[in-house]
């Protein structure tokens, strides 16, 4: 990934509503341009509006099908705009509509009777792994996404990746293979892996039924195995190459010196390291196999994994518990790829004894485990919040060695807190800031709100994870669906490498573009992001804008566990 993420506290409070705008600014209709569940509360953005009224329209004769009224707007700082809310959660008959102001209309919608309204976009951004494969052609009969081929050529074979070191005149070399690219780039990391893992495994177990029918069209379709489990296996084979055997250390990324050109996987043929030891990386990688080894125990395609799996993990566990003084991962002084760096490995080393105390029972693990922390929605950089969701979704599997309730009462500040800003908020975003993929800490919010809502038995969770949702696809500042491929104003110059070297002119189907972020307006030189002073805007649709319009693996994760909950939701 072209960047270091970094939280900036206190860049400005996303739920702080002003005196009205005096700001002459054109009305905007932002809806989900998927749609909607018919159950579901229904809402879109309505910005800058004069009128206290809006119509639904049939999307291809025009005809009103349904009139109400709109709320008092109120000045939102994060946009700049008088905003208010168009809810038309009591409309639920089924059809393509539009919302209408004066001559002014939204992007088309649809709604429809139950969650499945969203199945080809969840299959679609869960296939966007299978083209982040590295080490093997993405192949025609996999690749078409309405009638474009997005196949090509294997890059980066790398079996023999030289193992960085800097002593001069040595060389050795070892076997990488496969995996995921980590996002717009070509590297991959073990870090934002298993955040990446976890959430995707996760989403299975929360619902196998759902995802044992999902058919990906992935040469592994057909087997016994759940499709979204055959494709997380290619990232966890690849991880286990990681792993250093003889001591249990992990390394953190493969990669060359230098990010590449704008050139496809096959025409990078410079030479690519095993950089890095640290442990926070083992950690996470022990709490990543240590799951894995119980979402595969059995699995008739993959019978030695889970064991394997398991080994790996309490290898990689006892080195980072033996390293006694904490050193955070830097980049050599020729290299400038990512780092995924974190500051300390409290939170690692949480993950990993929740993961390895449910697979394996041993108390030595449990006595690891404070709560006194405060866990925040999971991201790379602090992944606490992912062993509080394993623990709370494996109770029978910890005997008694963890109290259960003071689990679920953790998981439910962290979830009150998101409704809380959600209910807010004049933009009604579960986020305080827009930092560096702000897209992807909305899928996240969204992820935990929709777990909270099941778990803790509780409807009121579910409105927040739906918006959360609804934003993600358009119902934002921006009015851009940040899915690509869906949607009729959506991304079109990502941040990749593969979709700005292949020719083709619609980038690669079904990723989360990272989202409205102020942490680097400069990566497009001269080229000014729009009304720079309000973050929730400030998202430029250009492939050099790294900061907001990337992708990244940690992203689409959680959009694919966001929308299968939503559809679970609705059944």
């Amino acid at each position: 990934m072209d960047y270091i993420m970094s939280l900036k506290k206190g860049i400005f409070l996303a739920s702080l509503a002003l005196p009205m705008s005096t700001i002459a600014a054109d009305i905007a209709l932002q809806a989900n341009q998927i749609g909607y569940p018919a159950q579901a509360v229904k809402q879109a953005m309505i910005c800058n509006s004069l009128v206290s009224e809006y119509s639904i329209v049939d999307a291809k004769s025009g005809t009103v099908v349904y009139k109400d009224s709109l709320p008092k707007a109120k000045s939102w700082r994060a946009s700049g705009d008088n905003v208010t809310w168009a809810d038309f959660t009591k409309f639920s008959i089924p059809g393509e509509y539009k919302l209408k102001i004066g001559t002014k209309e939204s992007e088309p919608f649809k709604v429809q009777k139950d969650g499945h309204v969203y199945d080809e976009l969840l299959t679609q951004t869960m296939k966007g792994f299978y083209f982040w494969r590295c080490s093997t052609p993405i192949e025609s009969k996999f690749a078409k996404f309405k009638g474009v081929d997005y196949s090509r050529k294997a890059g980066h074979p790398d079996d023999k990746v030289t193992v960085y070191t800097n002593v001069k005149g040595t060389k050795v070399q070892r076997n990488a293979q496969g995996g995921w690219y980590d996002a717009g780039d070509y590297g991959k990391y073990t870090v934002n892996a298993a955040i990446t893992l976890h959430t995707l495994l996760t989403a299975y177990q929360l619902n196998s039924k759902y995802f044992d029918n999902l058919d990906l069209n992935i040469p592994e379709s057909g087997n016994h195995t759940a499709d979204i489990l055959d494709e997380c296996m290619y990232e966890l084979k690849w991880m286990l190459t990681m792993q250093d055997e003889a001591d249990g250390s992990v390394y953190n990324k493969v990669t060359t010196l230098q990010f590449p050109d704008m050139i496809m996987p096959a025409d990078d043929r410079k030479e690519r390291f095993l950089i890095g030891k640290t442990a926070d990386c083992a950690y996470d990688f022990a709490a990543t196999m240590a799951l894995a080894s119980r979402v595969y125990k059995g699995n008739t395609d993959y019978p030695d994994f889970s064991d394997k799996a398991l080994a790996a993990a309490k290898k990689a566990y006892e080195w980072a518990a033996s390293q006694r003084h904490y050193v955070m991962f830097q980049n050599p002084s020729d290299c400038n790829t990512g780092s995924y760096a974190s500051s300390e490995m409290k939170d690692e080393q949480f993950w990993a004894a929740s993961e390895l105390l449910i697979s394996t029972g041993d108390a030595k693990y449990a006595s690891i485990l404070k709560f006194s922390q405060y866990f925040t929605v999971p991201f790379w950089g602090d992944v606490s919040t992912l062993g509080l969701i394993s623990l709370m979704h494996n109770e029978n599997a910890l005997q008694g060695k963890v109290d259960i309730k003071l689990v679920e009462k953790k998981f439910k500040e962290l979830a009150d807190d998101l409704l809380s800003m959600y209910n807010e908020s004049v933009g009604r975003v579960p986020m305080r800031e827009y930092f560096w993929g702000s897209n992807g800490q909305v899928a996240n919010s969204g992820m935990v709100l929709a777990m909270a809502c099941k778990r803790l038995n509780s409807e009121k969770y579910l409105s927040a994870a739906q918006y959360c949702l609804d934003y993600i696809l358009g119902a934002n500042a921006t009015g851009y669906c940040f899915v690509t491929g869906f949607g009729t104003k959506t991304p079109l110059n990502i941040h990749d490498r593969r979709s700005v070297a292949d020719g083709i002119s619609t980038p690669i189907p079904g990723y989360l573009v990272g989202g409205p972020s102020l942490d680097q307006t400069s990566d497009c030189g001269n080229s000014s992001y729009p009304t720079v002073k309000y973050p929730a805007k400030a998202y430029l649709d250009m492939s050099c804008s790294y900061s907001t319009n990337e992708i990244a693996l940690n992203w689409n994760a959680p959009l694919v566990s966001l929308i299968s909950q939503i559809v679970n939701a609705y059944k």
